[in-house]
């Protein structure tokens, strides 16, 4: 019986950091003529697996310098989320000449923010850090959470997970923690490197100058499987928060609601970007559910026992090791019909950004 879904492009996903790259600019070439392109590669201090240099590239498309409406797409926060982020963008650049046919609009693509951890399968970057926990105030000193020194006790042993937990469990630990380097969900003494180069661009007149901005953040991990969540962690009573409603209607799940599967979250992305766009504009996160809660826990967990002896020189990080591809596969399920539900999902939320901007 022939399949009712059509292909819809699963060559945009791509094996590791370098296929995926590569997918991307290869895409991106085809653009090359619009007046407005513009790309910048902002290279990691660190090399990849294989040696090479990491990138963080920074892809404008668009007929001006300055949009008057301005679509961001962000892969790779969470390094080894990228192979799907980065799925999206590929696929997106199939379509985009046409998108771009109304002068108005700009897409920006910002592929790989954490190339380190893309590259090495790591959620978090080359320091340990979280990136989506990175962006606080550090001049106002370290925030506490006291509800991660227990997990972080069970992370120093050499075996064991949770058999099971509540979500209560799960938001405590999850939060953010900037005590522990060497845990999970540390959100560093400093800004991350992503986090300054991000910054250095904050100024650019294409932030500067445009008048409606949809920011959309690629992640993977928490919710049903294979359905994407639009999560909006902008405050009640505030610009973002409505526009985030009147871009993509009941899909817009607020964490400071309790609507979403995401609890408020300390340090998030989001908050540059909901400081830069002012009431400008929205940002969400685009969060494709994969398996349960417990199992990414313990994922985590595995994986981090493992980094840990690395980095203390007990072995030399091995991409093929059990606790490193279960990782990478919890997040980035090898599943055609799972990656379909994700390309097909990215479309239509993106076509709710382009219609919100256009009709506000």
């Amino acid at each position: 019986m022939p399949a009712l879904l059509p292909d819809l492009d699963l060559g945009a996903f791509s094996c590791d950091y370098r296929q995926a790259r590569k997918t991307f600019l290869d895409r991106a070439e085809s653009l090359r003529s619009l007046p407005g392109f513009d790309w910048i590669q902002h290279r990691h201090p660190e090399a990849g697996p294989d040696g090479s240099a990491l990138h963080s590239d920074w892809l404008l498309l668009s007929q001006t310098p300055t949009p008057e409406q301005l679509l961001v797409l962000i892969s790779g926060t969470h390094g080894v989320e990228g192979f799907v982020g980065s799925a999206v963008q590929s696929n997106l650049l199939t379509e985009a000449s046409a998108l771009l046919e109304n002068p108005k609009l700009g897409i920006l693509m910002i592929h790989a923010l954490n190339p380190w951890g893309f590259a090495w399968l790591r959620r978090c970057d080359h320091e340990g850090i979280d990136l989506n926990r990175n962006f606080i105030d550090f001049k106002a000193g370290l925030p506490n959470n006291g509800a991660y020194a227990s997990m972080h006790r069970l992370l120093s042993s050499t075996e064991g997970g949770l058999s099971s937990f509540d979500s209560r469990t799960l938001d405590g630990i999850s939060r953010g923690q900037y005590q522990y380097p060497n845990g999970l969900y540390f959100g560093g003494h400093g800004p991350s490197w992503s986090r300054q180069w991000l910054e250095s661009r904050k100024q650019s007149p294409l932030f500067q100058r445009a008048q409606r901005i949809a920011v959309i953040d690629l992640h993977t991990g928490l919710g049903p499987y294979g359905y994407g969540e639009v999560i909006s962690d902008h405050p009640q009573n505030t610009a973002g928060f409505e526009l985030a409603r009147q871009w993509y209607g009941a899909n817009a799940m607020s964490s400071a609601l309790g609507e979403s599967i995401s609890a408020p979250k300390i340090g998030l992305l989001d908050y540059f970007w909901h400081r830069l766009m002012g009431e400008r504009g929205s940002f969400v996160t685009l969060e494709f559910g994969t398996y349960t809660a417990d199992a990414m826990l313990n994922v985590l967990i595995d994986e981090q026992r493992y980094y840990r002896q690395c980095r203390d020189g007990q072995f030399k990080r091995d991409l093929t090791q059990a606790n490193v591809a279960a990782l990478r596969d919890f997040f980035y399920p090898q599943d055609r019909n799972w990656q379909q539900s994700v390309l097909l999902r990215a479309r239509q939320v993106v076509s709710l950004a382009l219609e919100g901007m256009a009709h506000s």
